[in-house]
Order: structure tokens, then C-alpha cells, then sequence
């Protein structure tokens, strides 16, 4: 069934609304020493029974080096402890601290306190009026994302507006987790100046979700580039069928080496890349884009 303009109007005119009154609420009571991320990650340990950081990663989206950082972070405030699973030694429990426990108090009694203000001048009946509002709410777009499937299709007519978007994508996710300056977007559009051989976008329902790209260095060797998967989508083997997808059109085409750069930080990729029988030849520190990164290079052979 298809929306109606004036259903996807109305829809975004109230997330609008919401999203002011949130930041009213802000304004006027919140005061806390953590980021929103920082505060949900708090969060999610405290309500999470054998909380980890793949558990933190998968259920907020986040990127596994991102979440790495706040967990040392709040291993050096004191806020949680590690402690090995007995069930796999490699595997940690994260749990609050005395500290950590505190602080989450302090943050629930001020989301209480925020609740109570947006409600301090609506009568008794009105207020009944709005939970159940909030519950239809709830109820209706629950029942429709589990009947959802993810739909997933990828494409390589790509054109001059996806290009962009990719661009943008990766100056945006290396800049928020990794702190990457302004020179890596001139890096990016400099790549796009090689031979690109293909371009293949993913899409989920229909919304972007990731993409890969290839460049031709040679008639037998190829490189793969600007592999990007929306952090939401991470887990629903988008990754997966993009770099599957490649490596099929480089057999194909006979191609017999693929080569890529990568950083270290970049754990699912990286483990994605050995999945698929990349091999890590060189690394090496250097300072770019802002950052001291150690830069990889991997090949697979494919003949």
C-alpha cells in the first residue's frame, strides 16, 4: 500500500514538532557531562542482562571502534567494569560501577523531571487523551516494521548525484568517529578523478545503504574503494552482498589481484576482508586527514 503525500506531510510535520519540544525540554532542564550516544550507551548497560560491546554496537548502530572509545573512556571515569564471560574467554560483561550506577540515577531522575514538566499544565484527562495517542502510536508502526522485510538491491547505474552522496557519507561517518579533518574531503573527490570501473549502491527498502567501487590500476589488477554500509543497516549482510558482488564482476572479468586500503580502526570491515580471503600485506603509521592512523594494505588473489 503507498503513502499518501499528505500522510508523509503530516507524519513529518509532527516529527518536527517533537523534535523541537525535545529540544525545549533540553534547553530548560538537561545538564549532563555525557553525549546523547554516551547517555544511551549507559543506558542500554544498565537495562541489558550480559550487556557486551557487539550487544552495544548491533542494538544502537553504532561502529565498533566508536563504542570501543566511549567504553575506555568510561573504564577510566570509574563508570563500568569488565569482567570475562566464563561461557567465552574472549568476551567481556560490562557492567556500572558504584560510580556508573549514580550517574545513571542521577540521569533517570531527570528524564523523570523532564516528563514531568512537559506534563505540569495538562489536566488529568488530557494526559490519559495523550498516552493513548502514544500508544496507537506505538502499537500501529510496530505491527508494520515487523511485517517490513528488508528488501535488498543493489544497483551500478549510478550517477552523478550518488557519487556525492558517497562522498558525503564517508566524509561524515570518518569526521563523527574518527575525528578526520577537512583535507580528507578533498582526498575523497580525488579519488573519484581514477579509472572507476563500476560503482554498485545498495538499497534497503528502497533507501540507500551502502556501496563499493572499483578501479581499474591494471588489466589484471583491480582496487576496491569507497566500501560504506549505513551504520543502522549494519547486520543484514549488506556489507556481504556488496563486496560479493565485486568479487563476482572481477572474476568475470579475469581480473586476478584486488587490492584496498583501509585503517586499523576499522574492525567490521577488516573482519569482512579476511572473511572473503583478503590479506593484510603492509601497514604503516602515518599522520593524515587530521589523525595518526595506521594505514593498511590488503590484496586477495584471485588466480
Amino acid at each position: 500500500m503507498q503513502s499518501t503525500s499528505s500522510s508523509v506531510f503530516e507524519v513529518r510535520k509532527f516529527n518536527r514538532f517533537y523534535t523541537n519540544v525535545l529540544g525545549l525540554l533540553k534547553q530548560q532542564l538537561y545538564d549532563s557531562p555525557l553525549s546523547l550516544t554516551e547517555i544511551r550507551i549507559l543506558f542500554e548497560i544498565k537495562s541489558t542482562s550480559n550487556c557486551t560491546a557487539k550487544v552495544l554496537q548491533e542494538e544502537l548502530g553504532l561502529d565498533s571502534g566508536y563504542v570501543s572509545r566511549i567504553l575506555n573512556r568510561f573504564e577510566e571515569q570509574n563508570m563500568i567494569c569488565k569482567k570475562k564471560c566464563k561461557k567465552d574467554g574472549r568476551t567481556y560483561i560490562i557492567h556500572l560501577t558504584e560510580t556508573g550506577e549514580k550517574l545513571y540515577q542521577d540521569l533517570d531522575n531527570e528524564s523523570n523531571r523532564h516528563i514531568e514538566f512537559l506534563l505540569r499544565n495538562i489536566d488529568i484527562s488530557n494526559q490519559q487523551k495523550l498516552i493513548e495517542a502514544m500508544k496507537t502510536i506505538e502499537m500501529i508502526l510496530s505491527e508494520n516494521l515487523k511485517q517490513t522485510e528488508t528488501l535488498i538491491s543493489i544497483r551500478d547505474n549510478y550517477t552523478a548525484e550518488d557519487k556525492e552522496l558517497i562522498i558525503e557519507k564517508q566524509r561524515a561517518f570518518y569526521a563523527d568517529n574518527f575525528g578526520f579533518d577537512e583535507t580528507f574531503l578533498g582526498y575523497l573527490h580525488e579519488t573519484f578523478e581514477a579509472n572507476i570501473e563500476k560503482i554498485w549502491i545498495a538499497e534497503v527498502n528502497g533507501e540507500f545503504a551502502g556501496c563499493i567501487g572499483l578501479v581499474e590500476k591494471n588489466e589484471k589488477i583491480a582496487q576496491l574503494r569507497w566500501f560504506f554500509v549505513e551504520p543502522l543497516i549494519r547486520g543484514k549482510k549488506v556489507g556481504t552482498q556488496l563486496i560479493r558482488t565485486l568479487l563476482d564482476y572481477c572474476v568475470e572479468k579475469k581480473y586476478e589481484q584486488i587490492s584496498l586500503e583501509t585503517i586499523s580502526k576499522l574492525t567490521t570491515a577488516r573482519r569482512l576482508y579476511s572473511k572473503f580471503g583478503f590479506e593484510l600485506i603492509e601497514a604503516k603509521e602515518q599522520f593524515i586527514w587530521g589523525q595518526e592512523i595506521l594505514d593498511e594494505q590488503w590484496n586477495l588473489k584471485l588466480i
